[in-house]
């Protein structure tokens, strides 16, 4: 195998894709299922390899999307954050308590998860505007962020689904849901505002 096929092979893009792949193999065979099964019983179990093969087709999608754009290893390292912490979240435990229901200063683990995955959506947004030239002005740190809360709705909205659909499910209710919008609002407006103080510090310096 010549140093250009190693390349070709073992990029970024591709160690990313299958890292996670191999991630959610794994969740699927040693956490999900037994959880599926648990909660939904064998008579439904058609409806795990549905979900999987969703995220399975989600994951090879990004593959595609993510090799035709070249996408810049820091942003993939930003993505591989969202999901750590996600997953820390669901399976660390503290006190014999899952981590997402940890409090620190009496904020649920879970906000501060919405809040870092807000602003890192920014973060991701905002370069995929510069990547293809989308400027709006003044508006386009406004647009951005309001991608990333429609982003967020429409993740409230799945998890809704959830709730009607999966019993013992522990997503929470109106209180959670309004208050996992609202952290990432703020995720949102603290990227927008350290965005604007590091540009505004770069150009006080060109002075």
């Amino acid at each position: 195998m010549n140093s250009i096929t190693k390349n070709r092979i073992f990029n970024n893009i591709n160690i990313f894709t299958f890292f996670n792949a191999f991630l959610f193999l794994c969740m699927c065979i040693f956490v999900y299922f037994d959880r599926f099964i648990k909660y939904r019983g064998t008579a439904n179990i058609h409806e795990f390899f549905l979900y999987a093969s969703v995220i399975f087709l989600v994951i090879f999608l990004a593959w595609v999307k993510f090799k035709e754009i070249k996408v810049k290893t820091y942003i993939l390292l930003a993505i591989q954050i969202t999901i750590f912490i996600h997953f820390a979240g669901a399976f660390v435990e503290i006190d014999g308590h899952r981590l997402y229901d940890f409090r620190i200063l009496s904020i649920r683990y879970d906000k501060f998860v919405h809040f870092i995955n807000s602003f890192i959506g920014a973060f991701i947004i905002h370069y995929l505007f510069k990547k293809y030239n989308v400027d709006m002005g003044r508006m386009t740190l406004i647009g951005l962020g309001f991608i990333v809360l429609g982003i967020g709705a429409f993740i409230e909205i799945l998890e809704f689904m959830v709730v009607l659909t999966v019993p013992h499910n522990g997503v929470g209710d109106y209180v959670n849901n309004m208050s996992d919008l609202l952290a990432n609002l703020f995720g949102v407006i603290i990227y927008i505002f350290t965005y604007n103080m590091l540009r505004n510090k770069k150009v006080y310096e060109k002075q």
